[in-house]
Order: C-alpha cells, then structure tokens, then sequence
C-alpha cells in the first residue's frame, strides 16, 4: 500500500522515512523541494498541542538561541495544512549514538578514538548550554546525533531540545522531564516510583545523564542494573542508585534477590585502554553521586575533561608482558614523570625500564619535555623493556647487544 508524502511549502518527506518518535513528536527524513538537500523535520503530534503555549514554543527558542557545531542546527520553522507546526534542523547521516552503540562491533563499547570524539564533543556542547545558561534535562545516546564527514570522522551533536529550559546553576526547577535509565535518582523517585516528595532539581540532574551516558559509551552496557533490567525492577533500580557508595561507578544484581555488585573501575571488557580508564572513572564518579549536594558541579566537570582531552597520547608495547599500553600525559611534562605514569601502569620501575622506537635505543633524560617524545600510534609505538632479573620477573633480561649491527624493527599490529 502506497502512503502519501507529507509536506510544507518548501520539504517534502515519506512518513516511512522515520527517524525518530517521540510522546509529542516524530522525525522524518525530508528533502527540500527545489535544491533537494537532506534536512530532518521534527513533526508534532496532538498530544503535543495540549501542553502549556509556552511549553510548546520552548524548543523553537532554544533553539533559535543556540549556535555551535555540536548542537543541532534549526534551520527555519514551517507548518502543516492542518497548522501542526514542523522544525526543519540539520540531517546527520551517522544516526544516533544509540544507534552506534546497538552495532554489534561496538558491543562492549566504543573504540577508544570513537569514545574520546564522543567526549570532546559533548563536552564542547554542554559548555555551550552553560554559557547560555541552558538545561537540557534529557540526555541520552538517543539524543546525541552523529554526523560523518568526508574524512570519515565523526562529530556528535545534542539534540531534542524539547525538556530544555533555562536555568543558572544556582537556580532549580520542579518539573519532570528525562529518560528511565538516564534520570537523576531523584527526579526518578517521583517520575517514574510516583512517590511525592518536595526536592526541587538543579542543572546536576544533566551531569548525572551525562555520566550514564558515557559509561554507556565506554563499555556498550548501562552502569545500573538490577536483575531482569531497569525497566522491570524499578524498585531495586532506585535503591542501586540512592545507595551507591561514593567512587563507585557501578552497580549490578545478579540474582533475583540478591546484592548489588559494585564496581570502582570499568569492566576490562570495554575498549578503552588502562590510561584512559584512570582518567576517566574519576569523572564519572564525581558527576554520577545522588547527593546533588555532592555532586560535582559544571566548573569541575569542564575542568576534569579539558584536562583529560588535553593530554597527549603516549602509545607504549612492554615486550616482556606483551602488552599494550597508553600513557595520557600533557605535553608540558616532564620525561620524568612519564616514567613515572609507564611504572603505575606496567610495574616496572623507573631504573629498570628500557625504551625503543623503530628499533633503535631511545635514549631519555628525566629533565626533557614530553612534547619532544617521537609521535606513536597503535602500530607505532615506543618498545619497552625491562632490566629487571630478580625471580618475581619470569620474564627473559634484557641483554645489551654486544655489535654495532642495526637491531630489526619491531612491528606491532
């Protein structure tokens, strides 16, 4: 059966074409009539016309206020013969970070490249929402789009800006608005185990999404997880949530009845290499604690990630361990303390490790500057040795070559 096109002066659009559904609207994949360019157009249903006239006009002045790359762009708002008003924004090719993370490949999480865009990107957003003093209240990977460039390269961008509002950070809001598995313990306790209460939100709601985010991202999986699921033991979801001790980053019931499993670190299934765990748990520690008196605010948040994005990557392979490894550390530092993040990593102290590059010794001093490190990559790293002998090392000594014949390069795939 042939389904008539949808259209407005200018887009025209198949209601097969869906891209998103909502409770008040759903998005479609459009075409301008004349240029034929892609857009998105976001439709709104009845059900959304009951809601408060200035409820409804909100997301069409958020985002008409808003300007940055990793925001979704509006491009102009037009209507329906029936006068259901249509936002036309931009049309990102690579679907959501839901969409992403639901690739069997990315099962366990993102690759570690992937996941510091993702990072980078949110982050540059959310600085934006702050800056104009914006909350989103519903962040999710379904709500982060993902558009691909020519080079491959991905770049994130917020959208549904629906639940959005402003809102300094010492001012709060009563309203409810967000996701099951991504809402703040307390706005959940009303929304979704309807029980009344008289706690008012901040914009610390937005970090808690914000952290269930990202450790979706890193490892494929949501950090709470009470037996048969979220949705199904809504209130054992609560309790993992409100009862999470402070540092933990996860908590799992595994047995109908059972306790809560916490876990301090993420699960050595995810992708992300130990360096970039260190720095990351942290942050989802500090931004994903019930207490909105505890939690950390935006100011810690921007700070902790710039200086995690900041930092440059060190690829590394220890040779005894076969093993590799990442060191992130700023360029500014010191060769010394580089030694130092290569010990807490490998365990192999300051004066028995051993670096080449290309085959070749790499000769170090402690007072060098990181920056002048050779470039690495994954295939390319810096070869560590260790000249450690005693009898915990079962590993063979490092033995000095006693010619001047060129070591082979050692290649690691």
């Amino acid at each position: 059966m042939q389904i008539d096109p949808a259209s407005t002066i200018s887009y025209l659009w198949s209601v097969d074409d869906v891209l998103g559904q909502g409770a008040t609207a759903s998005v479609y994949k459009a075409r301008h009539k004349r240029s034929g360019e892609l857009v998105a157009v976001k439709v709104f249903n009845i059900m959304s016309y009951n809601r408060p006239h200035q409820v409804q006009m909100r997301e069409f002045e958020m985002l008409r206020k808003l300007n940055h790359s990793n925001i979704i762009k509006l491009f102009t708002v037009e209507e329906l013969p029936s006068k259901q008003k249509v936002l036309v924004m931009e049309y990102c090719s690579g679907g959501s970070l839901l969409s992403l993370l639901e690739e069997p490949e990315n099962a366990f999480g993102l690759a570690e490249t992937e996941f510091l865009t993702v990072l980078q990107c949110i982050v540059q957003g959310m600085n934006h929402l702050r800056e104009n003093g914006v909350v989103h209240r519903d962040i999710k990977p379904g709500n982060i789009m993902r558009q691909v460039g020519e080079d491959g390269r991905s770049v994130y961008k917020l959208t549904d800006f629906g639940a959005a509002r402003e809102l300094e950070d010492d001012e709060k809001f009563v309203s409810i608005y967000g996701t099951e598995e991504y809402l703040h313990p307390d706005m959940y306790e009303r929304a979704v185990l309807r029980k009344p209460h008289h706690k008012s939100y901040g914009v610390s709601v937005d970090l808690w999404s914000i952290g269930v985010t990202l450790y979706h991202a890193a490892t494929g999986s949501l950090p709470f997880t009470p037996y048969e699921g979220p949705r199904r033991n809504k209130p054992i979801m609560f309790k993992i949530t409100t009862e999470k001790p402070m540092g933990a980053i996860a908590g799992i019931q595994r047995r109908e009845g059972g306790p809560i499993d916490w876990s301090y670190h993420l699960p050595h299934s995810c992708q992300l290499s130990q360096g970039l765990r260190v720095q990351l748990v942290p942050v989802l520690a500090g931004i994903m604690e019930a207490d909105q008196e505890k939690c950390w605010c935006f100011d810690q948040f921007f700070t902790a990630t710039t200086d995690v994005l900041q930092r440059q990557a060190v690829h590394l392979f220890s040779l005894q361990q076969a093993m590799a490894h990442c060191i992130y550390i700023h360029h500014y530092n010191t060769v010394s303390i580089f030694f130092e993040e290569v010990a807490s990593q490998t365990g192999i102290g300051v004066q028995q490790q051993h670096h080449m590059y290309l085959g070749h010794d790499l000769l170090l001093e402690g007072s060098m500057k990181v920056v002048n490190l050779p470039r690495t990559s994954p295939s390319q790293p810096l070869i560590l040795l260790s000249y450690a002998t005693d009898e915990a090392n079962t590993s063979l000594p490092f033995r000095e070559r006693k010619t001047e014949t060129c070591i082979t390069e050692i290649c690691v795939c």
